[in-house]
């Protein structure tokens, strides 16, 4: 199955909302960094905090070659007090996900809305 990675933000709550499919192109992941780094850098400049949901439920296990190129654009891009929730459907997710992120305050889900009240409760704290 080709993949896609693509975000929209809420810049309200400074909400990154990323939704995977299926399997990307180590290519595809690096151009998805890329818009990603960039838009992270204007949230920061702008004194906002990064908040990423990273819906992974339609999507597959990647390639190691992708996989490194993610764990890459991760360390490029978080920071430490970044919070980042994940949405997966296995436990294969799982974990490729804690082997290439980086940022401490990561959590998973099995849904989107347990998901989003995590990040929104520790907006709160």
């Amino acid at each position: 199955m080709a993949g896609s990675i693509r975000f929209e933000i809420d810049h309200d709550c400074g909400l990154f909302l990323v939704h995977c499919r299926g399997m990307w192109s180590p290519d595809q992941a690096g151009a998805h960094f890329d818009r990603m780094a960039t838009a992270v850098r204007a949230m920061r400049m702008m004194g906002r905090p990064v908040h990423v949901l990273v819906d992974l439920r339609e999507s597959s296990v990647q390639s190691q070659a992708t996989s490194t190129v993610m764990a890459q654009g991760e360390a490029r891009i978080h920071r430490h007090a970044d919070r980042v929730a994940f949405v997966c459907r296995s436990a294969l997710h799982v974990l490729q996900v804690k082997r290439d992120v980086i940022v401490p305050t990561i959590a998973f889900f099995e849904g989107m809305d347990e998901a989003r009240a995590w990040i929104d409760r520790q907006d709160a704290a």
